[in-house]
């Protein structure tokens, strides 16, 4: 048998070791993505806040994912694994092609023991070694990581236009809140977090756990048809674990044990 390679902690290897957990290798899978022309689709309608998705670009970040996790399950498959601990999902770009991007995930892949093998497999996880092993012991069975990108444009009201003038600066006499920047970004991550339960729900999940929501928000200027408009642009990542409670799992309750060597 070759040695493994993994980028388990000291810590967790010795619980693998313990939960009958065999680390087989560490895998990754990566992928660099050419964004596409986004042709100027931009809403007609200047006024009130509009939030509006900006497609070309959310394709290019889901389908770049995509192309990522596939390759790393393909990579666990091929050693036969059970699942996927700690994936490690990693953004980049490069000089060589402006305008790509490119996404690397990284994880464990590892083996139950023979009693315990699942039949589905292998289901990728952020979930550490401890956490994994809480789930398995308390019946429930992780699905996948679930995950969602948007790119969205949040015009600014035409009051806040007015407020940016000619230099498309906002300029104010006094303390005020964004009215029409704050709620498109809660519009924003509605979707995002909308879409990604979704995809859970058609893998038969009960819920997602571990969720991490991470946003960019840069503000541009677009003009179409001699109109200037001033507004956000805003990137949403959600990803998490999916889960089923498996209710065919005896759960055993926990032991009470009594140190005597003190």
């Amino acid at each position: 048998m070759s040695a493994f390679t993994s980028d388990l902690s000291v810590g967790d290897f010795a619980l693998c070791d313990g939960l009958g957990l065999q680390p087989l290798a560490q895998v990754m899978g990566s992928s660099i993505y050419q964004v596409g022309y986004e042709a100027n689709s931009w809403p007609t309608a200047f006024g009130g806040g509009v939030v509006f998705e900006i497609e070309v670009l959310s394709q290019a970040w889901n389908e770049v994912r995509e192309l990522a996790l596939g390759r790393l399950s393909k990579e666990a498959s091929r050693v036969d694994a059970d699942a996927v601990i700690g994936v490690d999902i990693r953004t980049g770009s490069h000089d060589f092609a402006e305008g790509a991007i490119e996404q690397i995930v990284v994880g464990t892949a590892v083996r139950h023991s023979r009693d315990r093998r699942p039949t589905i497999g292998p289901a990728l996880t952020e979930l550490s070694v401890a956490d994994y092993a809480k789930l398995l012991s308390a019946g429930v069975e992780p699905l996948g990581v679930v995950a969602w990108s948007s790119v969205f444009f949040v015009m600014a009201s035409s009051e806040m236009q007015a407020m940016g003038g000619l230099t498309g600066r906002l300029l104010f006499s006094q303390n005020q809140e964004l009215t029409s920047y704050t709620q498109g970004l809660y519009e924003a991550r509605e979707i995002v977090v909308g879409r990604m339960t979704e995809q859970a729900s058609k893998l038969g999940a009960d819920g997602v756990i571990g969720t991490r929501i991470d946003h960019g928000v840069a503000e541009r200027t677009i003009q179409q048809r001699g109109y200037k408009q001033m507004g956000l642009m805003v990137t949403f990542h959600a990803i998490g674990t999916a889960i089923r409670d498996r209710h065919d799992t005896v759960q055993y309750p926990p032991e009470t044990a009594i140190d005597l060597t003190t």
